[in-house]
């Protein structure tokens, strides 16, 4: 792209077509004080504290929307600029409450800084202030109107960016105010990402997780990876005195690839280190009870016990890479995981390119098309989704989807395929066709549209949501890879869904569920329910179990041993984007690689190299519905997703429901029994259109007995299971 230069308070800048002059005069370093711009919002020109004196220009413009032209001449520091940036100033701290020292945002306030910095040293206004008493309080987010400067960041950042549109502004003049647009943030949609509150330049939205609790020049300030699922999210964690007080994505800031947005598990999540059921000594059973032991006691245990015997290894996937290498070395390079739905995803891209390994997701960027096949990715990623939903508005990407049930994302995509879930590699396989023959018809207007589209493009294909866990995981990936290699210049995203699915990968030998043959079991940070719903732990000689908390396999343990969580933890996992680092300013009592440490090795650290065939075919249909059969499909709610829902008061307060969603046409009842092969549950029933006939959706707050028992046999998939409503 051809430069060109403008000048701004006499410095030569380079400026680059389509830039505006606020962010050629940010990236020379020349401070131009904003309130309603945002770097990853659109332009406004709200506020007017930007303005700008332009050579030639009759009038004070604003820099955040004025687009840089050759030779143009800017000055930002003139007496008229000061005078009018002072007098805009002046105009909204004359109605602000001036709380600053209770208010939770003093010390990082933008009108706070910009008053002191660019503000009328004192004020002509002698009648009272205005109030604005409308105090909103949500479960996790609060809306303060008194301090509200009607920036409208929070409404953009709600409507444009996260597609939510759950904020806006009531009433007119100096009578309105923000809120929810049903009074109530759970009524209105809200998903509680708390972007709102990041982007927030004072103290009107609040995250009441924090509210009163300390003062931002006072933390520590620690750079981490979020544990809650596989998006690998930066996020920024405030201690003080060795004491979570907060998380923070930092939205604009943060050079992540998440850009600074979480997800209300990120954002809120961080009390699960203060749950009250957390472990605090290691327990030995001792003639059916347990008694308290010290960490020396247990580990004499362990190692006269367990090393040297065969053993059932479970792992869930949000340990680190050097606690995953340590326990290779000391148990064996086999291992059952909750990853197994994701390898079994990457085998199938494997057979195709001879290695199980996805591209990053920073590839979206420099595609032309971006593909995504998977339903619910808002739910169980929610931050990939964003950046999927900003590739579109931001930076004008076309995005396809091809799922069975509707997304946020088909808002802003150029075309959706909608099909069943039987016809999902069907739909693929006429893809592949209907791209490289160009007389080829599907008998679809639709599906040729979009082969149409794909001729000649540079995709990035994304599989993520759902689909690690789809009884077709390895054909899909088999057929979209296909697709990738035959169209040349693409790329496949592989989105894992826990935090370290592919550190787990590289590091272990993943086996089937049914192949138990071990004397003793050892569980490292697993639930079975949770994690490996649908299996019973197998029956063994002695149990170990590494745990931050009192789980469910407590009283079926020999042996249970207290680690950290992972907001305490020190070191990497492996994400699709590479090493992510893990730091803290925690002091844990018990951490897994200091117990681990003592324990003797039995062979070197070390990944393991799995071979895969490579057959270059697409795949094959898994999924035959007869006639009257439903297809289950079991979608942890976005706040049940990992250890969150378990643990974490904070995002319990805003969790959802158990229920059942059918189509119209399916729908019987309201409490139904719905059964699989191997077990059954009561549950509401809930008329949904947009639930495809033939499919039923059941959502839950979290994996309790009673679904583990429903969905017994199937792990490690969550949907295209059959199911039916039984009569009554």
């Amino acid at each position: 792209m051809e430069s060109f230069k403008i000048v701004i308070d006499g410095k030569e800048c380079e400026a680059f077509p389509g830039e505006t002059v606020l962010e050629v005069a940010e990236r020379n370093g020349i401070v131009i004080p904003v309130f309603c711009y945002h770097k990853e919002l659109r332009p406004e020109g709200a506020c007017r504290v930007c303005l700008v004196e332009v050579e030639g220009a009759p009038r004070l413009v604003t820099a955040c929307t004025l687009k840089a032209m050759p030779d143009m001449v800017v000055k930002t520091n003139t007496e008229r600029v000061r005078r009018a940036r002072a007098g805009v100033i002046e105009l909204i701290l004359n109605n602000h409450t001036l709380e600053c020292p209770i208010c939770d945002k003093s010390g990082e306030c933008e009108l706070q800084m910009t008053g002191f910095r660019h503000g009328p040293k004192k004020s002509r206004y002698a009648e009272p202030r205005r109030e604005k008493d409308i105090v909103i309080r949500g479960p996790l987010i609060e809306i303060d109107n008194d301090r509200c400067i009607l920036c409208r960041r929070c409404i953009r950042m709600c409507g444009e960016n996260m597609g939510n549109r759950v904020l806006g502004i009531l009433n007119r003049g100096y009578k309105a105010y923000i809120s929810p647009f049903n009074g109530d943030f759970i009524e209105s949609g809200c998903e509680h990402c708390g972007s709102c509150i990041d982007v927030c330049p004072v103290g009107s939205l609040l995250d009441r997780a924090f509210k009163y609790k300390d003062r931002p020049w006072r933390m520590i300030k620690t750079w981490t990876t979020c544990s809650f699922c596989g998006s690998g999210c930066r996020v920024e964690v405030d201690t003080y005195h060795g004491k979570i007080k907060r998380a923070v994505g930092r939205i604009g800031v943060n050079e992540g690839h998440n850009r600074g947005y979480l997800c209300v598990r990120g954002k809120w999540g961080w009390d699960v280190v203060y749950s009250d059921k957390r472990l605090k000594e290691p327990l030995l059973k001792e003639n059916g009870e347990f008694k308290k032991v010290s960490l020396e006691e247990a580990l004499k245990v362990l190692k006269e016990r367990v090393i040297g015997r065969r053993v059932n290894l479970f792992l869930e996937s949000s340990l680190t890479n050097e606690e995953l290498r340590r326990l290779r070395s000391i148990f064996g390079k086999e291992a059952y995981s909750d990853s197994l739905g994701y390898y079994n995803l990457l085998k199938g891209i494997a057979s195709i390119i001879g290695r199980a390994e996805s591209s990053p997701l920073t590839s979206i960027y420099d595609a032309d098309v971006i593909f995504v096949v998977g339903d619910f990715i808002e739910e169980l990623i929610p931050v990939v989704a964003t950046l999927l939903r900003l590739a579109v508005i931001q930076r004008g990407k076309r995005l396809i989807r091809l799922g069975t049930f509707p997304s946020k994302l088909d808002s802003v995509s150029f075309s959706t395929l909608t099909v069943p879930q039987e016809e999902v590699i069907n739909t693929l396989k006429h893809l592949i066709l209907g791209t490289f023959d160009t007389s080829y018809s599907s008998g679809s207007r639709e599906i040729d549209s979009v082969a149409k589209v794909l001729r000649g493009k540079r995709i990035v294909f994304v599989l993520g949501g759902l689909t690690p866990y789809s009884v077709e995981a390895e054909e899909i990936g088999k057929t979209v890879a296909y697709l990738a290699d035959r169209a040349g210049n693409c790329s496949v995203v592989a989105v894992p869904p826990k935090a370290n699915s592919l550190g787990v990968i590289k590091n272990f030998k993943i086996k089937e569920p049914d192949e138990f043959d071990g004397e003793v079991n050892v569980i490292v940070n697993a639930e079975f329910e949770r994690d490996f719903f649908g299996l019973e732990l197998p029956k063994a000689e002695f149990t170990v179990l590494f745990t931050p908390y009192y789980t469910p396999e407590v009283p079926l343990a020999d042996l249970v041993i207290p680690i950290e969580t992972a907001l305490e933890k020190r070191g990497s996992f492996t994400g699709i984007e590479g090493e992510l680092p893990l730091d803290t300013a925690l002091e844990p009592s018990y951490t897994l690689l200091g117990s681990l440490s003592s324990l003797p090795v039995i062979e070197e650290e070390g990944g393991t190299r799995a071979e895969f065939e490579v057959k270059k075919e697409p795949g094959v249909p898994r999924i035959e519905r007869k006639k009257g059969e439903l297809l289950l499909t079991v979608l942890p709610n976005r706040t049940g997703w990992g250890s969150v829902s378990y643990y974490s008061e904070n995002v319990a307060r805003v969790s959802g429901e158990r229920a059942l969603y059918l189509n119209p046409a399916d729908y019987r009842r309201e409490l139904v029994c719905l059964k699989t092969k191997n077990g059954e549950i009561t549950v509401k029933a809930v008329k949904d259109e947009r639930v495809p006939q033939g499919h039923a959706l059941l959502r839950v707050e979290r994996f309790t007995r009673d679904i583990s028992e429903l969905l017994k046999g199937s792990f490690p998939s969550l949907s295209g299971i059959k199911c039916e409503i039984a009569e009554e």
